[in-house]
Order: structure tokens, then sequence, then C-alpha cells
């Protein structure tokens, strides 16, 4: 139970941190969409990708971003939940699989919002690339399959349980 609370420990602080840019991140979009000119940085995020994008197409990437972020807090605090249902040992519980579920789905929903910009303007920019190897990006996909793959798993280990403990 030591490593599970040094986990909820961990899980706790990254939430706090994550949910901060997730509060600011969309009245930051709302400046950006009415005061372009009051910011007092430039946007080249993602490398060189989004740093000739002005106007309607800038507002609707940084809404893509930020709903992409926004899907991976959900997903930090579903894990979340799920870690206070096993510090109570509820293991095979309803909500646990739900999450687990949840969780890779907003995971993969996530990475589906979050690569859909920087293909769109790497297309329009010409800057067009395919490469193949393991990266942040086929990671992130992998993770959501595995929560997904995760709760259809404690799906059947909790039916197995029942169906144990009928026959006791």
């Amino acid at each position: 139970m030591k490593r599970l609370l040094v986990l909820k420990t961990i899980i706790n602080i990254l939430f706090a941190l994550a949910v901060i840019p997730a509060i600011f991140g969309l009245p930051f979009i709302l400046m950006t969409a009415i005061m372009p000119d009051r910011i007092p940085f430039s946007l080249n995020g993602d490398g060189d990708k989004f740093a000739n994008i002005h106007g309607a197409e800038l507002i609707i990437a940084l809404l893509a971003v930020y709903i992409s972020y926004v899907l991976l807090v959900y997903a930090v605090y579903l894990f979340k939940k799920v870690l206070e249902s096993f510090k109570k040992k509820r293991f095979f519980d309803e909500a646990v699989i739900v999450s687990f579920n949840q969780m890779g789905k907003a995971i993969i929903l996530s990475w589906i919002i979050g690569t859909l910009p920087t293909a769109y303007f790497s297309l329009l920019q010409g800057k067009a690339s395919v490469s193949l190897g393991f990266n942040n990006s086929l990671f992130t996909l992998g993770l959501g399959f595995f929560f997904i793959v995760l709760s259809d798993v404690f799906l059947m280990a909790k039916q197995q349980k029942e169906e144990n403990d009928l026959t006791v």
C-alpha cells in the first residue's frame, strides 16, 4: 500500500498542476481571438508549425490543442478516482471499470484532436512527412488502448470473482 500512496500523491500533484493551464487556457484563447495585439509574447508552439498561422485558423488550432489538453486532464482526474477506490480496496468496483474505459477513450480522443491541427498545418505548409518510430504520439495512443483493454480485463476478473463467490 506504500507504493499506492506514493503514486496517489504524485497523481494528486500532477492533477493540481495540470488544472492551472486548463483554467487559464480558455481565457487566453478568447484574448487571442479578441485582442491578438495585446498578447506580450509570440505563439510558436510545436516547433514552427503554428508560427505562420493567424486569425481564425490560429483560434481553431488553439481550441483543438486546448480541448486535447483538457481531455488529458480529465483522464488524470479519472485515474485519481481509481486510485482512491484502490486505497479503499475496491478493486473490481463498477466505477473502476467504467473509469478505466473512459480514461482510454479520453486519451485516444485527445490524441486525435491534438494531432489534427499539426497534421493539417503541416500539409498546408507542404512540410508533411511520415516517419515510423517510437515517439510520444504513438505512446499516447497505445496508453489509451491500454486503459480500454485494462477495463475489459477488470470486467472479466469481476465476472470470474462473482462466479467464484456463487460456487462457494
